[in-house]
């Protein structure tokens, strides 16, 4: 089904039958356990109410059409007798399509505050799933790495551990009001606007570590050939110049330590890093302070959401996709093997 078929009336029928998980061979079977005893009873449950909402949604949609049309035939009187009422139609527009809409808004914020921290707890009893804790602001400001702001908003919020590291992830959008001139047609002159500009949406990732950074480190993407050659230095940290030509050309790295940076970018944590890059289009950037990674992915999809609510709320696919996007944070953490007590 999709919305085309549901709103020309297509019956709604609850499908039972998961879509297959998806993971390593040697992990699969374990994944499977874990969603056949924790996920697939409530699945059912959840199915029967997903079919449920849509239906409740459909009738809505329906009278709020036939309630549309009232208005607008009211408003086309209104305006035979001299009265206008054009406005009304779009706001029973606004208000019937909100109206409409809340119990599939209902439904996934139930998905999100009652399954997902299910599915977290599959990488450990003690992994958080929370939409109202906050990463720490300040701590990021001091990393040297966040573009200029002015506002900021949160949104889902994980806590865990992995092999012993803390493992912080939250979602954020920084933006920042900026100031523009524009040619107003009508005068033909320019006018100041202001327009409000992301300057990052995705994920924030903290990574803590057995080690401790005596530098500080930041690893940003390549800022552009001229604004290179121009500048070896950013906010206070001083260029490192790494051996590998192809992490050259797609980052710029600066740090108060020359060999304990070279010593955490070694050649396989370059490697992984740009790796994720290709899934992030070469935006990811990261610093190491505090004795913590903190990484920088930005991405416009929203995460640990599911999928269309036309497919069955089996919640295979989500866990599915969950597994593979917490797998690639674990292996930073092997990568760099932060979970060892060692020293530099």
């Amino acid at each position: 089904m999709n919305i085309l078929s549901f709103l020309l009336g297509r019956p709604i029928k609850a499908l039972r039958q998961p879509s297959a998980l998806s993971a390593d061979l040697a992990e699969l079977p374990q994944l499977e356990a874990y969603y056949q005893t924790h996920l697939a009873p409530i699945a059912k449950t959840y199915e029967t109410k997903r079919v449920a909402c849509l239906k409740a949604t459909r009738k809505r949609l329906y009278l709020s059409l036939l309630i549309v049309l009232g208005v607008v035939l009211l408003a086309v009187v209104g305006w035979n007798r001299g009265l206008f009422l054009f406005p009304l139609p779009l706001l029973a527009l606004l208000g019937l399509s909100l109206w409409s809409l809340a119990p599939t808004r209902q439904f996934k914020r139930q998905v999100q505050q009652e399954i997902y921290p299910i599915m977290f707890k599959y990488f450990g009893d003690d992994f958080i799933y929370n939409r109202e804790m906050r990463v720490d602001m300040n701590r990021l400001s001091a990393a040297k790495v966040l573009p200029n702001y002015d506002k900021v908003s949160f949104g889902d919020y994980i806590h865990g551990q992995y092999k012993g590291v803390e493992l912080i992830v939250n979602e954020l959008t920084l933006t920042k009001d900026v100031k523009v001139e524009e040619l107003d047609i009508s005068t033909n002159r320019r006018r100041t606007m202001t327009r409000t500009e992301t300057r990052f949406r995705g994920l924030v990732v903290e990574l803590s570590s057995h080690k401790t950074f005596m530098g500080h480190t930041v690893v940003l993407r390549d800022r552009g050939g001229l604004t290179n050659f121009f500048s070896d230095s950013h906010a206070g940290l001083v260029r490192v110049k790494l051996e590998d030509p192809l992490f050259e050309k797609e980052f710029d790295v600066f740090s108060t330590d020359q060999i304990e940076s070279r010593y955490l970018l070694n050649t396989a944590f370059m490697a992984r890093l740009l790796e994720l890059a290709k899934h992030f289009n070469g935006e990811i950037q990261c610093a190491f302070f505090r004795s913590k990674l903190i990484m920088f992915l930005p991405n416009h999809r929203t995460h640990f959401q599911m999928q269309s609510i036309f497919h069955g709320a089996s919640f295979s696919a989500e866990f599915s996709q969950l597994n593979r996007e917490m797998k690639q944070l674990f292996a930073i953490i092997e990568v760099l093997k932060l979970n060892q007590h060692t020293g530099l």
